[in-house]
């Protein structure tokens, strides 16, 4: 069988962001081709970019009285406070630079920016990140921003900063998806996540091995891998047996 091997470069470090992390855990050979192949180009979501920047702009309206808005109330009865450092937090919102964490002897760095922190009441930091849709959150939509918000904390580690082991989801949804009118009414809920128990280090490590390795061949168990199968036999799957 042919096997179809990617092109690493010697002490080459393999750029791995939190949002794709989610996306290993379901189907590596997705993965691995994604990474190296690139994903099918679509639409940017701008939509979703442009709410991203009205949250941040009403979350740190708040901030400046340490408050959160009315809608993620939920937050102070939960015992979380505000993180009151805005210009180290615009930092980590604009440059994956400040966040990052290389790891060359393993050959990854993980990278990536991130949208809001929130402190338990010892000062430990909580990852935070802002969700938009059209719909509101399933009860199993936190599944596949877990593993995000888990690297997120380690990134804080790296950088010298106690973390707690739960971080949030701030959903933000239309109210009325069938409405007409055009001042569009959004509705926010607050989704807690468990984060504890996630072993990024180990993770990142099953990535670099994976990444350097041949394609694993289409996933029998994953329907994804079927858009894939034009680009698998265009690698090489007229496999000679």
């Amino acid at each position: 069988m042919t096997q179809i091997k990617p092109e690493v470069e010697k002490g080459k470090l393999f750029k791995i962001s939190p949002s794709g992390l989610y996306e290993f855990t379901q189907c590596q050979s997705c993965y691995w081709v994604q990474y190296h192949l690139g994903k099918v180009s679509g639409f940017p979501p701008l939509l979703n970019m442009a709410l991203d920047s009205i949250l941040k702009e009403r979350y740190d309206l708040f901030r400046i009285d340490r408050k959160f808005p009315p809608e993620a109330d939920q937050l102070v009865k939960e015992g979380v406070t505000v993180f009151r450092d805005l210009e180290k937090l615009n930092a980590w919102r604009s440059s994956a630079n400040h966040l990052e964490v290389v790891n060359a002897k393993v050959g990854y760095m993980l990278r990536g920016k991130i949208d809001d922190v929130f402190m338990e009441a010892d000062g430990r930091l909580i990852p935070a990140d802002y969700k938009s849709s059209g719909y509101a959150p399933k009860e199993d939509k936190q599944k596949y921003y877990r593993y995000q918000l888990a690297a997120y904390a380690y990134m804080f580690q790296h950088a010298g900063f106690p973390v707690s082991d739960r971080a949030y989801l701030l959903h933000y949804f239309i109210t009325d998806a069938h409405g007409t009118v055009i001042e569009i009414p959004f509705s926010g809920h607050v989704d807690r996540v468990d984060i504890s128990g996630i072993n990024i280090e180990n993770m990142l490590r099953d990535i670099v091995k994976l990444l350097k390795g041949p394609y694993p061949g289409l996933n029998p168990e994953c329907d994804n891998c079927t858009f894939y199968k034009d680009m698998h036999e265009l690698l090489g799957k007229g496999e000679k047996h």
